[in-house]
């Protein structure tokens, strides 16, 4: 079993990861939209800077790193937190706080009276390692691209696998969807939707699914909420919703697929407009 071997200290490494999700993202278009339009245009003499991360952020980046890469293998205990504040040359705060970080990642698990051990490798831990890749901003057309093959998958999957409880959640999530379109509440149309899709894949009993749509979820977030923003969003996402689910209800995979692809078809126009209409109006402001 390999040895637990940090860095001496932690000032000595930047977590490229979290360098990256913690930028800055620049809007060159903000300032001269919120200054009185016939006023003459501000000069730019300055630029956004990037958030550096907190020393427990880089404790947890450095210390989730060793773990992936098997650095610090499965069932490791860590050091008392008291060696690990020295090895590290950071508080005992710190220390805790980077542990609860892992924890919550799943990639730790903390034992009454034992402990801190590394977790066996499951799909919490692959979800702490592209959490931050589907974080980044990523432009919608490349989250979309990604959605069709693994939603259509998975449809066909939870056609043929879904059990009474999961068809359950889905006819719950259908429901809610429908109150929410009664409503115009689009903040609960984006939840619900979401829950959807979640729930589809819980349906198809491989725990990657889910994360994986928990994750897309994440990433496609101010698309799914511009979308409703668009006339006849509600409905047209109610009608898929349903197709796929009755196709679920009988375990009818080809439907199922066929289903799914015609509502991400129908997605990705209402998403684009959405989001055109949202740039539209920020522009305008």
């Amino acid at each position: 079993m390999t040895a637990f071997q940090p860095a001496r200290h932690v000032k000595a490494f930047v977590h490229t990861t979290i360098d990256s999700a913690g930028a800055a993202v620049y809007h060159p278009n903000m300032v001269s939209d919120h200054t009185n339009k016939g006023a003459a245009s501000i000069p730019t003499v300055g630029r956004p800077v990037a958030r550096e991360p907190s020393l427990s952020e880089r404790v947890a980046g450095h210390l989730m790193d060793r773990i992936l890469e098997d650095a610090i293998e499965p069932g490791v205990r860590l050091p008392p937190e008291r060696a690990l504040a020295e090895q590290y040359g950071v508080s005992r705060t710190v220390i805790r706080e980077a542990v609860r970080t892992l924890v919550s990642k799943g990639l730790l698990e903390t034992r009454g009276g034992s402990g801190t051990y590394v977790r066996a490798g499951d799909a919490a831990a692959v979800g702490a390692s592209l959490s931050p890749l589907l974080h980044a901003r990523l432009p919608y057309v490349m989250v979309h691209e990604v959605r069709v093959v693994l939603e259509t998958e998975a449809a066909g999957l939870a056609a043929r696998r879904a059990e009474p409880r999961d068809v359950a959640a889905m006819e719950r999530e259908v429901a809610r969807l429908r109150q929410a379109a009664a409503d115009a509440d689009a903040a609960a149309a984006s939840a619900t939707d979401a829950a959807f899709h979640l729930a589809l894949g819980t349906a198809t009993h491989n725990e990657m699914f889910p994360l994986l749509a928990q994750l897309i979820a994440a990433a496609m977030a101010a698309a799914r909420n511009a979308g409703f923003a668009v006339p006849g969003a509600y409905h047209n996402a109610l009608a898929h919703h349903q197709r796929i689910l009755a196709a679920v209800q009988t375990h009818d995979a080809p439907s199922a697929i066929r289903a799914m692809r015609a509502h991400l078809g129908d997605a990705q126009s209402i998403l684009r407009q959405g989001l055109e209409m949202a740039t539209s109006e920020q522009r305008d402001r």
